[in-house]
């Protein structure tokens, strides 16, 4: 398990690495422009169905049954595994035909503001990139068969591997001056991780017929069926994001996805390893023993995140143009992105805490409580995102996703017995991140790029470490970090 562990975060590592390297490279070549653009509707038109189908079949339903099934009669795991390959062959061949002959109409519903150029663009890379669905689908049920039997290396280099078929098919792109070889980057990923896969989890694949389809698959579904709401709602707000975006500008489309890169590696730094590393032993414990262990994690992780929030807030446009302004990305790519990462800032600390709660929940067995979580937030992110675009702009964007994880945040945080010391370490930390965020905006007037970040970071970092020496709880909990310990629910 410990070798499992270190293959899936050294792989998501080299992926985030590989995912800001994509990033930064598309920025320059192509900015917020017609065929940055395509690629995000591309993606959406393609990923949205599929995972709406799939998500929660494969992880929820096929991966801990077929890993009880193992153990207790190895011939029905068998048919399960079969029955599920033979249904995602049949799957991706019905979406594949789908998206490939109503490009167009796939393209009007999920950007329906889009410039008629740019829609028929938008097409043209969605047939492309839609190729990949079939090995999509089989490799990630090779991966879950390998982690059934307790493997990760496939699970370990997904993300690498589709990075770099991305960065591939990106410079190729621009080396022949034609945009839409980029859209291939995508299948050709896939069909590579397929073909690799089946080497890899050779002796795992069952070698007779499939047997009893209809039975084996029945099992999925009595697993799956209470979960099917969040997907569908989780989709949703995906398309519903792509809509929106949509309509406030072709170029919007484009900036959204730069600024959540941002926020999404921030969370994946900041709460991943400081928050599961507190929450290691939890799912051992009762429910009191988790409280305590949660309590003691969740203010070092606020006195982290919420001034990382900060930056992202007031020095949004610096943290932009350092990463992007460059090539394509014009200042109006700088002005557009900015606006939607201010959004994203507001609500960081949320983002956070909500990803440590949701695997607290999840640690606990309590998978339905996270579940509503989730989908709390995500009605929220949706409802924001449909009735205040027009008034609000782009920045509307952002600060949808940030209010649904203001919203899991707190349902999650009651079941788990932690809401009120959130709560109160939230407002202590309040007139500190005001305070620290006027003067990051001050120091940062007038100023661009490096300069600009260093201002805000350097004087949002001076105000929120003199609280740190200056305020008792804080100082302890600053305190427990150091030594490696958690500091006990104080405050």
């Amino acid at each position: 398990m410990r070798d499992g562990v270190r293959r899936l975060v050294l792989g998501g590592l080299a992926g985030k690495l590989l995912g800001m390297l994509r990033e930064v490279l598309l920025a320059a070549a192509y900015g917020t422009g017609v065929p940055a653009t395509a690629t995000r509707v591309a993606q959406t038109g393609t990923l949205a169905p599929v995972d709406l189908f799939t998500a929660d079949v494969l992880s929820a339903g096929f991966l801990p049954l077929h890993k009880e099934l193992l153990r207790t009669d190895p011939a029905r795991a068998h048919d399960l595994f079969r029955s599920l390959r033979r249904a995602l062959w049949v799957l991706s061949a019905v979406l594949l035909v789908v998206l490939v002959a109503g490009a167009g109409t796939v393209v009007r519903v999920v950007a329906p503001g889009l410039e008629p150029g740019t829609a028929a663009v938008c097409a043209q890379f969605l047939r492309v990139t839609a190729l990949g669905i079939p090995s999509y689908l089989q490799f990630s049920l090779l991966s879950y068969l390998e982690m059934s039997h307790g493997g990760f290396r496939l699970a370990g280099v997904r993300a690498t591997v589709q990075n770099l078929g991305t960065v591939a098919a990106l410079g190729a792109a621009w080396l022949l001056g034609e945009p839409v070889v980029l859209a291939s980057g995508f299948a050709l990923a896939y069909v590579g991780l397929h073909a690799w896969g089946v080497g890899q989890v050779a002796d795992l694949l069952p070698a007779r017929p499939a047997a009893a389809t209809r039975g084996t698959l029945r099992l999925v579904w009595r697993r799956v069926r209470p979960l099917l709401l969040l997907p569908v709602v989780l989709q949703g707000s995906v398309v519903a994001e792509r809509v929106v975006a949509s309509l406030l500008g072709d170029r919007v489309v484009a900036a959204v996805d730069y600024a959540r890169f941002v926020a999404t590696t921030g969370v994946n730094l900041l709460a991943v390893p400081l928050g599961l590393a507190g929450l290691a032993a939890l799912a051992g414990l009762d429910r009191a023993a988790a409280r305590e262990r949660l309590a003691g994690t969740l203010p070092g992780l606020l006195l982290v995140v919420v001034p990382a929030s900060v930056v992202l807030t007031v020095g949004s446009a610096p943290v932009v143009q350092v990463l992007y302004a460059r090539g394509a990305f014009d200042a109006s790519a700088v002005v557009t992105s900015a606006a939607v990462l201010t959004g994203f800032g507001v609500g960081f600390w949320a983002q956070s805490c909500a990803y440590v709660l949701v695997k607290a929940l999840n640690a606990a067995g309590r998978n339905r409580t996270a579940a509503g979580a989730l989908l709390a937030g995500l009605v929220v992110t949706l409802v924001v995102n449909l009735s205040l675009h027009a008034v609000l702009g782009p920045v509307v964007l952002g600060l949808a996703a940030s209010a649904g994880a203001v919203v899991t945040t707190v349902v999650a945080a009651r079941p788990l017995g932690v809401a009120g010391l959130l709560g109160r370490w939230v407002l202590a930390c309040l007139p500190v991140a005001g305070l620290a965020g006027f003067l990051g905006w001050w120091a940062g007037r007038g100023l661009d790029g490096w300069l600009a970040l260093l201002a805000v970071a350097g004087s949002v970092g001076g105000v929120w470490g003199a609280a740190w020496l200056g305020v008792g709880p804080w100082r302890r909990v600053g305190v427990g970090i150091v030594r490696g310990s958690a500091p006990g629910p104080r405050g």
